[in-house]
């Protein structure tokens, strides 16, 4: 069937998603069928289903970068990107990255808290005023798509006090809403991490629908994992293996290691980083440790590449290292420079149908980045 007297629909659809994102977002102007088409929600999901895995990194001098996830970690095709607003008194900071949202906190110095959810391949970010909790502010803080309703979720912890408060906000229904958080609980703080550069509020896996943060209950002197399931935005925790919860002193960091939760364990006595994961065996869920090297110098764990090899910074100098599971080795990478943050990253069209239809509404803001540019429909990938 022919759409605007043009091709067929369904050899349209084969060659507009053979696109990148960046010429997919000036082809809507072609056409109300082609702007109907490209922001509708199943193109989105099929576009972001086949993208190219690519890396994520925050450099020393504030800048990032994204690389493809190669060999070589080639820099990918006009991959240097700025931040959403210019504005000299804003902090940014990246909490993480989901299905190519880039989720900021800004710290500015004249105002409140705010969080930018911001997609640089469409150049659109979404600005969302935190609601104050607690004085001082503190907390933990996720960003992740709960693929059911199709719906991106921020979620903020407010810790340390008691009782502990929960706001999550739904990009879907454009509101945040007040979770209530088992006593049970009691005091949390997430685990501080002396050789990690970013804020351990910031550290959580995202797996599965999921958030998991690495925690501590204050009056207990005892660290579990918390999770926080964003399809019906309930809170669990898993306690950890007694060899584990022994390792008080020393630096641990949560990721997604072999498609499961995991910690990073940074031995300074022994000098040996080691990666447990936590697997399922029958109904039980126990914690299997995958990789124990010998390793001087290392600060942070940062992200799996999918070669199974991950990335690490060495400490104090934030240099990038790539550790080689199978064969127990460290690599250096000259051509990354500095490197604080990397995280996976796919360019996508992810919000572009939510914010289509979209004027300012109370405590959301859009925006269009300034320093987005796209060469006049001449899309090369």
């Amino acid at each position: 069937m022919k759409k605007d007297g043009g091709l067929p629909e369904d050899l349209l659809i084969t060659i507009l998603m053979a696109l990148p994102a960046k010429c997919l977002v000036r082809f809507r102007s072609v056409s109300k069928y082609w702007n109907s088409l490209i922001t509708g929600a199943e193109f989105i999901s099929i576009h972001l289903a086949q993208a190219k895995p690519l890396l994520l990194f925050h450099h020393h001098n504030q800048s990032y970068s994204l690389r493809l996830d190669n060999e070589s970690l080639d820099m990918w095709s006009n991959s240097e990107f700025e931040l959403p607003s210019k504005r000299e008194d804003d902090d940014f900071q990246i909490i993480g990255s989901c299905n190519g949202v880039i989720c900021l906190l800004n710290s500015p110095q004249d105002h409140g808290h705010s969080i930018i959810l911001w997609n640089p391949s469409i150049g659109k970010s979404l600005n969302l005023v935190l609601p104050r909790l607690s004085d001082p502010f503190h907390g933990i803080f996720g960003f992740g798509f709960n693929r059911q309703s199709n719906d991106y979720k921020f979620v903020r912890v407010a810790t340390p006090h008691y009782p502990v408060g929960c706001q999550v906000y739904s990009v879907k229904e454009r509101s945040w809403k007040a979770i209530d958080v088992s006593p049970a609980l009691g005091y949390i703080n997430p685990i501080p991490s002396v050789l990690w550069g970013r804020s351990s509020s910031y550290n959580y896996a995202f797996l599965n629908g999921v958030l998991h943060w690495l925690v501590d209950r204050e009056e207990f002197g005892s660290r579990f994992v918390l999770s926080f399931d964003l399809r019906n935005d309930s809170f669990g925790k898993m306690m950890l293996s007694p060899y584990l919860a022994s390792k008080l002193d020393e630096w641990m960091a949560i990721l997604v290691y072999d498609n499961s939760v995991s910690l990073f364990l940074n031995d300074l006595d022994t000098k040996y980083i080691e990666i447990w994961a936590l697997k399922k065996y029958d109904a039980m869920k126990l914690w299997a440790r995958k990789l124990r090297i010998k390793a001087v110098g290392i600060g942070l764990a940062m992200v799996c590449r999918k070669n199974g090899e991950i990335l690490m910074t060495r400490y104090p100098s934030d240099e990038v290292v790539s550790c080689d599971p199978q064969r127990n080795e460290i690599h250096d990478l000259q051509n990354l420079g500095l490197s604080d943050y990397a995280d996976s990253y796919v360019e996508s069209l992810a919000l572009l149908d939510e914010l289509k239809e979209e004027t300012e509404k109370e405590n959301v803001e859009i925006t269009h980045s300034a320093t987005f540019a796209i060469p006049s429909f001449k899309c090369i990938h």
